[in-house]
């Protein structure tokens, strides 16, 4: 994790903040704890804090690359955590001392008086909430903080937390500390990818093409759209998927016109595309990508389409590497399909990151990606500036390539693979499944 918290650091130093806070509800969809903890549970809360502001520490207490972090999660997950997280002194909240108590006092024995956190994906009622109890909280001289939350060490085992330090007139008031908003932050922090996470990003794909290419023999005229969802997604999970990275699209026929359309009752039949958009999850890390086959013998226009979008997809696969934004692997694919006449029906992006999330930053669009820092021009961060006018795509990103074609009442097509960028091009996770016309 060491790299990571080092991440942080430097987003918190160049952001002149002390404390990076990460809010991890049910159902926020905030996975960027595991990534720095290596805790799963559902509920927590992370506050990641710069060094130099530290008191002493005790025998106890965790110091690693500049940083401390501590994590506030409830009783249900006392062992997981202790099993788990890695880099962090965890608390265990209770009806006596609830999350927030916790965390105020944690915020007030480190004297933090500004705190980051990502405004994307944090609400503003847990920002009020913050505030709230940040207000209604006062220090006293050599009270201990935490008294009455278990403790639990990265050493291991559970404990009383030791008597703070005392606070004195000159400490920062905690009514008065400031928190600010970065949107994004959380995904810029990932956006490089490290040797580990890329493995297994290419562990995901490679189990979704295996379960692709199991799927294609058992498809056949009169299944439904929901069965075939249904049976890929179960031998993504038969081939060692922890389980599916989002819920299967299968379009066929006219449903192929929604981009997103979900799987229904309709029947492939013979002469009909049919469009699958699926990915696995492994560890966390997940794949994300797209074929579109057709069921018998299909009409010259459904063809031309195809191979518009083949040739179109496959030229974005040719040219994208490090150093290009993210506009100019748009418009490789786009100009392409204006080109063939079908640029007005290539209505989305052509390509998002991946790793933890579905969807990451950085954007493979039209739109520059946005900048977390926007204190900062250029220089550090993992979205550098260039060209003066968005950013450039570095090396270690992972990040998807999918044009489309979509025609009302008449079908539609869309070719996905994930890509790694490289200095000199990139590495296809998910080039085991052919793009020439599958016909079943």
């Amino acid at each position: 994790m060491t790299s990571r918290l080092e991440k942080v650091e430097k987003a918190l130093r160049r952001e002149k903040a002390d404390a990076l806070l990460v809010w991890n509800s049910e159902g926020s969809g905030q996975p960027v704890t595991r990534w720095l903890t290596g805790f799963t549970g559902s509920s927590s809360v992370l506050l990641i804090i710069k060094e130099k502001i530290l008191r002493p520490t005790t025998a106890t207490s965790f110091r690693k690359g500049g940083i401390r972090s501590y994590l506030i999660t409830d009783g249900r997950y006392t062992a997981q955590s202790k099993e788990e997280t890695k880099g962090c002194t965890v608390f265990i909240s209770s009806a006596k001392k609830p999350t927030l108590k916790i965390l105020a006092e944690i915020i007030a024995e480190n004297k933090v008086s500004k705190i980051l956190f990502d405004g994307s994906v944090t609400s503003h009622s847990v920002v009020e909430e913050v505030e709230q109890i940040l207000e209604n909280t006062t220090p006293v001289a050599g009270s201990p903080l935490t008294k009455g939350a278990l403790r639990c060490d990265v050493g291991g085992g559970l404990s009383q937390p030791p008597k703070a330090a005392p606070f004195s007139k000159g400490d920062t008031p905690l009514s008065s500390i400031e928190l600010i908003s970065r949107k994004h932050i959380l995904q810029a922090l990932r956006v490089v990818k490290e040797k580990e996470e890329i493995q297994l990003l290419k562990k995901a794909a490679e189990i979704a093409c295996r379960a692709f290419t199991r799927l294609l023999p058992e498809i056949h005229e009169g299944m439904t759209e929901k069965e075939i969802a249904k049976r890929l997604e179960d031998l993504m999970i038969d081939e060692g998927a922890e389980g599916i990275a989002f819920p299967t699209i299968v379009a066929s026929g006219k449903n192929g016109a929604f981009p997103h359309a979900k799987a229904s009752d309709k029947k492939i039949k013979s002469g009909e595309l049919v469009t699958i958009d699926f990915g696995a999850r492994y560890k966390g890390y997940v794949s994300d990508m797209t074929r579109t086959f057709a069921v018998g013998k299909i009409s010259p226009r459904l063809k031309e389409i195809y191979e518009a979008v083949r040739e179109a997809q496959e030229l974005g696969c040719q040219k994208a590497k490090a150093g290009m934004t993210g506009a100019e692997i748009d418009a490789t694919c786009r100009n392409y399909l204006k080109k063939k006449g079908f640029g007005t029906y290539f209505t989305h992006s052509t390509g998002h990151g991946i790793g933890i999330e579905v969807h990451e930053l950085p954007h493979v669009s039209p739109t520059p990606s946005p900048h977390p820092f926007p204190s900062e021009a250029r220089g550090t961060s993992p979205l550098k500036r260039g060209r003066g006018r968005e950013d450039a795509l570095p090396a270690g990103s992972v990040i998807t390539c999918e044009p489309g074609v979509y025609i009302p009442n008449v079908g539609g097509v869309r070719i996905e693979d994930a890509l790694v960028l490289t200095k000199n091009g990139n590495v296809n996770l998910t080039s085991a499944v052919p793009k020439e016309l599958i016909v079943v």
